[in-house]
């Protein structure tokens, strides 16, 4: 039996990792870890787990190591593991854009994780975005505009928390405004060039995961007074010319995508929707008039298909690739 570390797993995504490996790892043994929450008592399988501290990561009795904590968690713990010969899969912003370290979205470019020991698992609302462009990437995509607009969980636990104060400047712990009521055009660190982080991201992570390094990228990230679930508006510029048919087709035909394009019914993909779903809802899909580009609209659950799914199907492939049944 093997045995598969939660680090982080008292939080949101935490927390739906924890589900998803109680449905699907039944042959495995789970251990999970934390900072803040160490001796917390957590349900699992119908019994209590209790949060180990971090220190113990390395105590050698770990197979696979799930990381879904901050950058900090991240630098301090996965090296240590890795020298242990642990396969880890790192949620966290630190790793992603390094050269050797694959960056995953398992149905795009899951042949990466094998014999890799550390694979990266990317944004949320990239996840969503690339699922959407690679079933359309035989058209031969140019530039990309992505316009988020990301749910208030994509700050965990205090970012719902701060949902709930319509004025309480003095309250706020994730965000500088409040976002009841309200929309906030930043999410991150604000660069020189004023851009945000989370831009860098949606650039960086979209070209690296499509291979598509000359890839055009224009992005601006926004966040909205929802709870779960992402929405991006994509405009992608295409080499070969426009046919919306075979483009519907095309997106149809990819198993993670949910078609919802039938505006004249009121079918189209929406947070509400999406939510607890491991797909990626597409529609509103429209010819650019301006360009030989196409419009659409992707949403998808931030917590669960943006971050804890797609963590789980890269443990899934490494684990096949290992020749370990879960």
């Amino acid at each position: 039996m093997k045995t598969i570390a939660i680090v982080g797993a008292s939080g949101l995504v935490g927390e739906k990792l924890r589900d998803i490996l109680a449905d699907k790892a039944a042959n495995s043994n789970i251990r999970l870890f934390g900072n803040n929450s160490v001796g917390q008592k957590v349900e699992f399988r119908h019994r209590k787990l209790t949060v180990e501290h971090c220190d113990k990561l390395t105590d050698g009795n770990i197979d696979y190591a799930m990381f879904m904590a901050t950058d900090d968690v991240s630098k301090e713990y996965i090296p240590k593991l890795l020298d242990s010969n642990v396969t880890v899969i790192d949620n966290s912003a630190y790793f992603r854009l390094k050269k050797d370290v694959p960056l995953v979205v398992p149905s795009i470019n899951g042949k990466l994780i094998k014999d890799s020991k550390l694979i990266a698992n990317p944004n949320c609302s990239t996840i969503q975005t690339v699922i959407a462009v690679n079933a359309l990437k035989e058209l031969e995509p140019t530039a990309m505009t992505a316009v988020t607009y990301q749910a208030a969980s994509g700050a965990g636990k205090q970012g719902l928390d701060d949902l709930k104060y319509a004025n309480g400047y003095g309250k706020l712990q994730a965000f500088a405004h409040p976002v009841y009521d309200n929309v906030i055009p930043c999410i991150g660190s604000v660069r020189k060039d004023g851009f945000t982080s989370e831009e860098r991201k949606l650039v960086d992570e979209s070209r690296k995961i499509l291979d598509l390094p000359r890839l055009r990228v224009n992005g601006m990230c926004v966040r909205i007074p929802v709870t779960v679930g992402h929405c991006v508006f994509v405009n992608l510029r295409l080499r070969k010319k426009i046919n919306l048919d075979e483009i519907r087709e095309m997106l149809r035909s990819e198993p993670n995508v949910l078609l919802m394009d039938e505006i004249q019914n009121g079918v189209y993909p929406m947070p509400i929707t999406l939510r607890n779903t491991k797909y990626v809802g597409v529609g509103r899909i429209t010819k650019d008039p301006t360009s030989n580009a196409v419009n659409m609209f992707v949403v998808a659950d931030n917590l669960l298909r943006g971050a804890a799914y797609n963590a789980y199907e890269i443990l899934e492939r490494a684990a096949f690739y290992d020749g370990v049944t879960l």
